[in-house]
Formats: structure tokens, sequence, C-alpha cells
């Protein structure tokens, strides 16, 4: 059953990434409908066995849907619809994290998921190049978009740039322990090196860079990997993802590090939010509800229209107030030691990290993809034990 689940809900992942350039609500309803179903049929099966269900650390997405449902029954929430809605895109990440859980708690089963997202986020990567250089704005060569250049199923950089630093310890780690098939992994982090190159991100390429220094000083440090083999494997990174890096182009990168005040906008959203956070410290506004309320707390007007505060946390703390941003604090800090143990799972500190400078976890799809990859990180703890 372990392995029926590993598949189901890879299967929801995937449809999921291709189906997120998509308008509209439908690609969201897709894979919470998908994360439900794996939900009940873990549950059946848990219920017929008489498994443990959850204890300790998986309690904390459960609580991050409570304090949602009881934003709307105490009738705290400005934009009761938006926040409904963010409560069912929750209780799919819970869904996604203990199912992800009961998938992963035998090696070999978690060994499965885990190949699955890596091997699809490989070929991702490479069709983010190769499409953003061809395909004019057309997702898949074939569905004209609003965007001058598409990086795969992704629209904006900071979603791509997410998913990359989910899979690329992945492939980093492979690289290490699958000696057989070295040069085939350390090419797929090559590949998703110059993806983020194309995808044009500061933070995350920044964030690439230190896991990769993480994750070869660490393996060297525990003794995964022999000096000489760490040096090798270094050396065909750097060839590796210099090369592609060419080949693709870093002018725009460059480009955007040598900018005179990068975070100029994202100051002013965040202080926005924090006075939003000074208003409402320990109920917030509701889930789902930042859009709604910035426009009272605006700073300056841009002509554009701010949907989100470019600041995870801060957007969290301004929805769901300070209690809500601590359940979210505690589950991220959770991650880091299992990750680090792990070492395939560093994205998943990472990408809470990268949250403090963007919203990569407002788009549905990335937010299940390190819930699943945090489940994940669960079960292996589990299987320790």
């Amino acid at each position: 059953m372990r392995t029926k689940l590993a598949d189901l809900i890879a299967a929801v992942l995937v449809a999921g990434i291709l189906a997120c350039w998509a308008q509209g609500y439908w690609p969201v309803a897709l894979v919470e409908t998908g994360a439900f179903v794996a939900a009940g049929v873990w549950l059946g099966w848990v219920t017929i066995t008489r498994q443990p269900v959850a204890t300790g650390v998986e309690l904390l997405p459960g609580g991050v849907v409570a304090w949602g449902i009881w934003q709307m029954a105490a009738g705290r929430s400005v934009y009761r619809f938006e926040t409904a809605k963010a409560v069912l895109a929750w209780t799919a990440y819970a869904a996604v994290f203990l199912v992800a859980r009961e998938a992963s708690s035998r090696t070999p089963d978690r060994n499965r998921l885990l190949r699955s997202v890596l091997w699809f986020g490989s070929i991702v990567a490479l069709l983010t190049v190769v499409q953003y250089f061809t395909s004019e704005g057309k997702v898949f060569w074939l569905f004209r978009t609003d965007q001058e250049r598409v990086l795969g199923p992704f629209l904006y950089k900071n979603q791509c740039a997410a998913f990359l630093e989910l899979v690329f310890p992945l492939a980093v780690y492979q690289s290490l322990v699958d000696h057989n098939q070295r040069l085939a992994y350390i090419s797929m982090a090559a590949a998703m090196f110059a993806a983020m190159m194309t995808a044009v991100s500061r933070a995350g390429l920044l964030i690439l860079v230190v896991e990769l220094i993480t994750i070869l000083l660490l393996a060297w440090y525990r003794g995964l990997i022999a000096a000489e083999h760490l040096r090798k494997t270094a050396l065909w990174m750097a060839v590796l993802g210099i090369a592609l890096a060419a080949v693709v182009g870093g002018e725009a990168t460059l480009k955007k590090f040598r900018e005179p005040e990068p975070y100029r906008v994202r100051r002013e959203l965040l202080f926005s939010s924090l006075a939003m956070i000074a208003d409402h410290p320990w109920t917030g506004f509701g889930l789902g509800a930042w859009p709604a309320v910035y426009p009272a707390y605006a700073r300056f007007d841009n002509g554009l229209a701010a949907n989100h505060a470019h600041n995870d946390w801060a957007e969290w703390a301004a929805e769901g107030g300070l209690p809500f941003l601590a359940l979210l604090a505690m589950f991220a800090a959770w991650s880091i030691r299992p990750a680090v143990d792990s070492l395939w799972g560093i994205g998943v500190p990472a990408v809470f990290a990268h949250s403090l400078v963007d919203y990569p976890l407002r788009e549905p799809v990335i937010a299940m993809l390190l819930f699943l990859m945090s489940g994940a990180l669960a079960g292996r703890v589990r299987n320790v034990r």
C-alpha cells in the first residue's frame, strides 16, 4: 500500500506542476482533489490496519488548518471566501504531508518517491531552458500566455526557483551515493543550475550555491565521500554548470545583482505588512485576505496591483496573526535537523528561507511539493526510530 500511496501522491504532484501555468481555479482544484483522494485512501488503510496517525510535529499542519477554521467561526476574517479557499489549500498541504510521511516510512518506498521527484524535476529543468529560448511565451509551445518568456510550466521566476531549490539537493545527493550513475546525476544538477540562471532569480541562485557547498562539505565530514571524490564531484559540477550557464547566458542575472536598490518595492510592501500585523497581531485579518487589506496600508502607488507581500512570512503573520506565524515557524525549525541529516532534504528549510524575500509558497503546487518533501523527511525520521 505504501508503494501505491507514493505513486499516487507523485502523480498528483506531476499533474499539478504541468498544469500550474493555466489561469483560473481548476489547476488548484485538480491538485487539491488529488491530495484529498490520496488522503482518503491513506485514512482507509490506517483505519483498517490500525496504524498510528499522527504525533508530535505531524500535528502542526493540522494546527494551521484549525487556526483558519477558527478565524471563520469567530468572525475574524475580513474576506471569508478567500479564507475558506486558503483553509482548503492548507488542508490539502496537510494531507500531502501525512500521506508522504506514510509512503516514506520505509526506505525502498521513500527512495521510489524521491527518485520520481528527481527525474521529473530534471525533465522540467531541461524543459525550462529549452522552452525559455524557443517557445516565444507559449507553454509547451502550444498555449499562449501574456508573458514574453515562460519557464517550463511556470509563469513566474520565484515559483521556478523554489521548485529547483527543492529538487536540486536530490540530484547532488544521488551523485554522491550512486557511483554507477554519478555523471548522470551531476548532469541533472548542472541542468538545474542552468535553469536557475535562466529564471534570473538572485535569491534562488545564491541558495543553490549554498545548498551545493553545504551538501558536499557535510558529505565529506561524515565520510560519505572521500576528499578526492569531493574534488572530482565539485569540479564536474563546476565545469558542467559553467558550460550550461554560458549557453543560456548570465547577463540578465548579473544585471539583477547590480541593481542599486533591488529590494525597494519589497521593503515598502514589508512595512505595509508590518503595519497590518501591528493592528491585528493575535488574530490576523484572515487567511488569504492580504490582497484585499493591503490598499488601506499602501505606502506608495506604482500603478500596479499588489497581490502579495513578496515575503511569505510577513504575509502569513498579517493574515493569521502571530500564533499562525508561530505554528509555521515551529514547522520550519523542525525541518532543519532532519534535512541536514538526510542531505537530500536541505531544500525544505532553503525554501522557507527564500520565502523571507519572495512568495514562492503562494503557488499551491510548490507548497505541496515542499510538504511532500517534508513528509518524506518525517517518514525518514520515523523509519530511523
